[in-house]
């Protein structure tokens, strides 16, 4: 989670744009990554027919 947060960073900054929402969708994420994301403000879904529109 931490270097998915760090490639997001990255990315705004390389493109000079803001990301509205930093998604990640897997099958099988570890309680104490979960934690993480929650901490970073990152959206977690088991599956991507999941993820609100």
């Amino acid at each position: 989670m931490y270097i998915f947060e760090r490639k997001a960073r990255y990315y705004e900054k390389r493109h000079d744009r803001t990301a509205d929402r930093l998604i990640v969708v897997s099958p099988m994420i570890e309680p104490k990554a979960m934690d993480i994301a929650t901490a970073l403000g990152i959206e977690t879904y088991s599956d991507s027919l999941e993820v609100p529109t």
